[in-house]
């Protein structure tokens, strides 16, 4: 095993946002049916398609390979070497935020994301060098954190002896180390020195104590990097209370996108919370909850509508199917009065909707009947869009698609939606 003092290994690339910009192109780029199963790690000569692929971020296919490789490494990108190119969670956090233009929560993101990865990074004097098994070789972070003076801090000349030793890379992997430190927002560089900034307190806490366990393979670390909120993840709850804090922090109730709702930030919470909160125990309006509780159940019921339907749109004969392309609409809704029976988050006033059958409901175009079947709004005429009109239109008269535990909406909320909503 390597010296933790010198040969520091890592990636020939920095960690800042232009880099993650450029990647963000190729993953666009990889999706064309073109690329489909295509080797972006592979030989370079004479290769056009490697060229072609690696000018769409307007780059040399060597330079588009070690931005590829450092953002698998930072966990932003499944590791992999065929096209498409796949977000991880935290990528596709960064990525969904970042594209709904919340770019302050989405740096938010970028800097956790490039924490964790420097928090389970660890190195060797094996072939392989790395590893994100922390029980595989050297922690470089935690030995760092756990070395600084009574200030928190380190002199630069220190910490370039300690990254690169007498190795002929002296300064050079130092530099790349000290910009993945301050772009994390872990540090910042005071005449001469690196200084802990005090960020991610508890997390760093438990960084500076961890001792890494022989149960957990690399396969396991992989998936903790891509979404360390899952049940396995030693770091989950100092993680959570780090996104509840970004949430509130940048204020995102929800994003508007074309007047469709999406919290990214809290969907990732939800999805662990869905696993374990009973179907009874989901209802939102229990004041003993906290906001940002509440926020989380509501987004769990989200995914739990979604589930139901198996992802695959309510309306007969609109055949929008996936996870990315369907969402959970209330039918009565979430802004309205309670009555008898709780119906924010209750399990039986949703519908899984595609994002335009989503919009033409929540705006009262149609809606059901008390027996389940699709009734359409004369008012739809004034909508242009002539397959969305038709998927619905022809779904007139015939009940919505079975949910997968064959249990339908309440009656309540339905004569709701008619009496409020439906443009009858």
């Amino acid at each position: 095993m390597a010296s933790i003092n010198g040969d520091w290994f890592h990636s020939r690339s920095s960690s800042n946002l232009e880099e993650l910009l450029t990647v963000r192109t190729l993953v666009l780029e990889s999706q064309k049916p073109e690329y489909i199963g295509f080797s972006w790690s592979g030989g370079r000569s004479g290769n056009q398609k490697m060229y072609k692929f690696a000018a769409a971020a307007d780059i040399q296919p060597s330079t588009m390979q070690t931005k590829i490789r450092a953002m698998i490494r930072y966990g932003f990108i499944k590791d992999g070497t065929q096209c498409p190119l796949i977000w991880t969670r935290m990528g596709s956090l960064w990525n969904d935020l970042y594209t709904v233009g919340n770019y302050g929560a989405a740096q938010k993101v970028y800097e956790l994301t490039l924490t964790i990865s420097l928090a389970i990074y660890a190195f060797n004097n094996t072939q392989v060098q790395y590893s994100i098994n922390p029980a595989n070789g050297e922690m470089p972070l935690r030995f760092l954190l756990n070395i600084l003076d009574t200030q928190n801090s380190i002199s630069i000349r220190e910490f370039e002896a300690l990254v690169d030793g007498n190795t002929q890379r002296v300064g050079d992997n130092a530099s790349y180390w000290k910009r993945d430190l301050i772009n994390s927002g872990l540090f910042q560089e005071v005449q001469g020195r690196l200084f802990y900034t005090g960020k991610y307190s508890d997390f760093i806490q438990e960084i500076k104590s961890f001792e890494p366990s022989p149960f957990l393979t690399g396969v396991d670390w992989q998936s903790i990097r891509e979404n360390p909120l899952i049940e396995i993840s030693p770091f989950k709850d100092s993680i959570r209370s780090i996104f509840e804090a970004i949430t509130q922090e940048q204020n995102i109730e929800e994003q508007i996108t074309d007047e469709i709702f999406t919290a990214p930030l809290v969907d990732a919470v939800a999805e662990q919370e869905e696993i374990q909160i009973p179907e009874i125990d989901i209802l939102s309006s229990d004041l003993r909850f906290s906001q940002s509780t509440r926020r989380i159940r509501n987004a769990a019921w989200s995914i739990r509508i979604k589930k139901k339907y198996n992802y695959i749109c309510a309306v007969p004969n609109c055949d929008v199917i996936g996870q990315i392309f369907v969402e959970a609409a209330h039918i009565k809704p979430d802004n309205a009065q309670d009555s008898n029976i709780p119906h924010r988050a209750h399990i039986l006033n949703g519908l899984c909707l595609c994002r335009h059958c989503h919009i033409a409901f929540d705006k009262g175009y149609f809606s059901l009947t008390d027996t389940h079947k699709i009734i359409t709004s004369a008012r739809f005429n004034d909508i242009p869009n002539q397959n969305l009109k038709t998927a619905i239109i022809s779904s007139a008269n015939i009940q919505i698609k079975n949910r997968m535990d064959r249990r339908l909406p309440l009656v309540e909320f339905i004569q709701y939606h008619r009496s409020n909503r439906f443009k009858g």
